[in-house]
């Protein structure tokens, strides 16, 4: 019986240790330990950045191509359709080079020591292995960390540009149906390749319809009004003027007026495709659709154009009004 326990102690401890190892490390996938990308050993890997690692507060080297495939994987859901991935790529791409100071880019505002910064609300999203391992799981990681590489391999090299020159390839995760926004409507300055353009291909994208309740008080506070009091006709508040998508252009709020944009940025509003009702306890609650500035690149509508049969090429140009798709003028790969 004691040879017994010890033969089931034995088969249990090589199903812990040497199974998942064996799993992880399939033939052709990088093992969870180091992974590698897709390229050819010595392969380039483009143009080195500095990037400013928000998480660690140090700024590391990275080769151009190494670095967008924690963009991509920490920008875009890794299920996503190949092709939605391959123009995230050359979005994220385009994003960095014109930031890449040696490139004659801006380099990173937050952070001048640094070309560009892991903080997505000043530049890119970015994941180390360490950290998508921990989103992924230790099955899943090799496969989809291979299906980002592949995804940023097969675009190596490709820029969006307009008028030969980068773009900036501005992208929000989903417009909510209404199609994006021209860029004069969130910046003030209009741009010939950030225009308004139909998107009705984001499938099930996450935020619709998400509510955010608050106080007369409170509202008032965040917008900056004396108050925000019902009248018999219901909140002294009312949308005067739409853009070109729909969204809310201007709101008057009692006596004052704000763009659609501010009132999203004081209310920490996912979009600026809202409504809003009194509640029976008193408290206004808005209702948004989409999540993002809505300008350039939908990524859930970029997904479900990519399940129609377009391509990243395609999917980008759709976007992004009059551009190309090209190697980035004076940059050798």
């Amino acid at each position: 019986m004691r040879s017994f326990f010890a033969g089931v102690f034995v088969f249990v401890l090589l199903a812990v240790l040497v199974l998942p190892a064996a799993i992880v490390s399939l033939p052709g996938e990088a093992p969870v330990t180091a992974p590698t990308s897709p390229e050819p050993a010595g392969a380039d890997e483009g143009p080195v950045l500095k990037v400013f690692v928000a998480t660690s507060g140090q700024v590391e080297e990275m080769p151009l191509e190494r670095y967008l495939i924690g963009v991509v994987a920490a920008e875009m859901p890794a299920e996503f359709h190949p092709e939605a991935l391959k123009a995230q790529a050359v979005a994220a791409r385009t994003y960095a080079l014109r930031r890449l100071k040696s490139y004659g880019g801006s380099g990173c505002l937050k952070h001048p020591e640094a070309d560009i910064c892991t903080d997505p609300t000043c530049c890119q999203a970015w994941m180390s292995d360490a950290e998508l391992r921990q989103r992924w799981g230790l099955f899943s990681y090799p496969h989809y960390r291979e299906k980002i590489a592949e995804a940023v391999a097969a675009t190596r090299g490709l820029v969006v540009t307009y008028d030969h020159e980068l773009i900036d390839p501005v992208y929000h995760a989903s417009c909510g149906g209404l199609g994006t926004e021209d860029a004069e409507v969130v910046w003030g300055n209009p741009v010939p390749y950030l225009r308004h353009v139909e998107c009705t291909y984001d499938e099930n994208p996450p935020h619709m319809g998400d509510q955010v309740e608050f106080t007369l008080a409170e509202l008032a506070r965040r917008l900056g009004v004396e108050v925000a009091v019902p009248t018999s006709k219901g909140l002294d508040m009312a949308i005067v003027g739409r853009t070109r998508s729909g969204r809310v252009k201007d709101l008057r709020v009692g006596q004052m007026t704000l763009s659609g944009v501010e009132v999203r940025r004081r209310l920490g509003l996912n979009s600026t495709n809202f409504n809003w009702r009194l509640s029976e306890d008193g408290k206004v609650v808005f209702t948004t659709y989409g999540n993002g500035h809505a300008v350039g690149l939908c990524q859930y509508g970029a997904n479900g154009l990519a399940k129609q049969g377009k391509n990243f090429r395609a999917i980008l140009q759709h976007y992004y009004t009059g551009v190309d798709i090209s190697p980035p003028p004076g940059v050798s790969y």
